[in-house]
């Protein structure tokens, strides 16, 4: 994309092909905005957190004007402290999201070099060619947004993640009114949240939520009670309170990122009449019958509070098998797998589990069926455009609208140079774009010559030969295996040591040419230790071989 583009563009980096990931960018005549930065979570091993690769941002960073953040989630601000330092542009965000990301940049050092700016509601920014006006949405984080982004081609709509709670117990609702105006003024393009694509009806609201876990925890008097939930719904944590407070209990938080919220949401001014939770050093002192732990850990994080608890690695905190757990949560698509080992693990236990299949005790942040008809018909859009989810989701999408009467639909991939005009939309090109992995500090490609070694590693184990060369007589002096044999197989161990020995007396002292070669020593070393394991354990394990005199 070097050359000059001419005209309203739209290009999703990230955030259409997995639930994660969203940064968007939007352009017009060459000037370029932003639209959150966020992290992904990956599975695989050795890896845990990904992001967009920002290779097109960097080539263009002289064009972008600014970053604009719907919300404060991990998946739409998680890679900025990353990214940011790529591009360096202001960042435009509500108050709340403000606090969370200045949390972030701080772990980096960066939060006196960032501008940040706290945007107001129904108050147009101007930013070159174009206008941006925070909308607000009703979500399970404070101060969500939606964006109307004015340009000389029309008004897109950005809907950030949302959906409709006409009376939510925290935070605001989503504003019908401002939406049907820009409805009836016109509306280019919806670009909008896909996730619940597959619910057809409402989910219940967090008022319902509220009710049933305060009638849960009463349920339950004589057992200790712990609810696992997203960190970042502040309107659960006030549940939670309320329902110890109601059942007579103590509030414990348990888990570095509650704290971290319990913090941020106190210094933008939430939590004002509720008193400080318990850390979780009171919780062995209290009585289980007194106690409500709140806890991270809900989607079976390796390093969240829970997964130290059911792996008795928790320094405060030991379960008991008259425990009970609320899961009062979703499972992100992606983690299914993680949640039903700790969920294994818990039951195995004894500790009983309820989770949203159970009771309505989770209230989704995202649009049903139902509720994406009732925005097209308040916001009545020219063109939409879904993101936010995988490709199973954005066509399930499609099809929703395409059966409510929108007649132009682009279903985008990430990297994809989008044309807005005259009512429609079209791919006009497409640019690279990858996902990096977050490792360390450093950020590399998944199909890095890094990665491909880690995975050779953890599937074949390592091997270290330590040879000595004394006058071109050429010894086995020591052999390492990682990975490879159990504590118990000594004998299996001396065996291959034995046999790796004999093979280089025969193979290096009697074949090679030239014994000083440390390079030719070092690959036939490698290739004949490969054979041994190769016929003794069927792997063809990393070899690493040392030559010294």
């Amino acid at each position: 994309m070097g050359k000059k583009i001419k005209g309203l563009h739209f290009v999703p980096v990230g955030g259409c092909s997995e639930v994660g990931m969203n940064l968007y960018v939007y352009i017009y005549d060459d000037q370029w905005i932003v639209t959150d930065m966020g992290m992904g979570f990956d599975g695989a091993f050795g890896r845990e957190l990904v992001i967009p690769s920002p290779m097109e941002l960097v080539k263009n960073k002289s064009k972008i004007k600014a970053l604009f953040i719907t919300h404060s989630h991990e998946d739409h601000i998680g890679a900025i402290p990353y990214l940011w330092p790529l591009i360096e542009c202001p960042i435009y965000a509500r108050p709340f999201a403000v606090e969370m990301i200045r949390d972030k940049l701080s772990n980096f050092e960066l939060e006196s070099k960032v501008p940040l700016i706290k945007a107001a509601l129904n108050k147009k920014i101007e930013i070159g060619n174009f206008s941006v006006e925070f909308i607000s949405v009703a979500h399970s984080t404070p101060e969500s947004s939606a964006l109307a982004i004015t340009t000389p081609e029309g008004v897109v709509l950005h809907s950030g993640d949302w959906r409709i709670d006409d009376d939510p117990v925290f935070g605001s609702k989503t504003d019908e009114e401002k939406l049907k105006q820009y409805g009836d003024a016109g509306v280019l393009a919806l670009v909008c949240d896909s996730t619940n694509v597959f619910r057809d009806h409402q989910f219940g609201t967090e008022k319902d939520v509220r009710k049933n876990l305060i009638d849960l925890v009463k349920q339950y008097k004589n057992n200790r009670i712990l609810i696992t939930c997203f960190a970042s719904n502040l309107a659960r944590l006030e549940s939670c309170y309320l329902a110890a407070k109601e059942s007579g209990r103590q509030l414990v938080i348990v888990g570095r990122s509650l704290k971290k919220i319990e913090r941020i949401a106190k210094l933008s001014g939430y939590f004002s009449e509720i008193p400080a939770f318990l850390d979780e050093k009171k919780a062995a002192s209290l009585d289980p019958s007194n106690a409500l732990l709140v806890c991270t850990g809900s989607q079976g994080e390796v390093n969240s509070a829970l997964s130290k608890m059911v792996n008795d690695a928790h320094k405060s905190v030991r379960l008991a098998s008259d425990d009970v757990i609320f899961f009062s949560s979703r499972v992100i698509p992606g983690n299914e797998k993680s949640v039903m080992e700790i969920q294994n693990m818990l039951a195995e236990r004894g500790v009983k589990i309820i989770t949203s299949v159970d009771y309505e005790i989770h209230a989704s942040g995202h649009p049903s069926k139902n509720e994406l008809e009732h925005l097209y018909e308040l916001v009545k859009p020219n063109v939409l455009i879904p993101i936010h989810g995988g490709k199973l989701h954005l066509y399930k999408h499609a099809e929703i609208a395409k059966e409510y009467g929108i007649k132009n639909i682009l279903v985008p991939n990430d990297g994809d140079l989008i044309k807005m005009s005259e009512g429609k939309a079209e791919v006009i090109d497409n640019f690279h774009v990858e996902t990096l992995g977050v490792d360390g500090t450093k950020l590399i490609p998944l199909n890095s010559v890094v990665y491909k070694q880690r995975e050779m590693l953890s599937h074949n184990g390592v091997v270290s030969v330590c040879l000595k060369n004394h006058r071109g007589s050429i010894k086995l002096h020591d052999l390492v295996c990682i990975g490879i044999f159990e504590e118990s197989e000594q004998e299996e161990v001396t065996d291959v040591r034995d046999n790796i020995a004999a093979e280089i007396k025969l193979s290096l002292n009697n074949t090679a040419r030239d014994r000083s070669d440390v390079n030719k020593i070092k690959n036939q070393t490698e290739k004949l230790v490969r054979s041994v394991f190769m016929d003794v354990r069927g792997k063809k394990p990393v070899v690493i071989v040392h030559v010294s005199d």
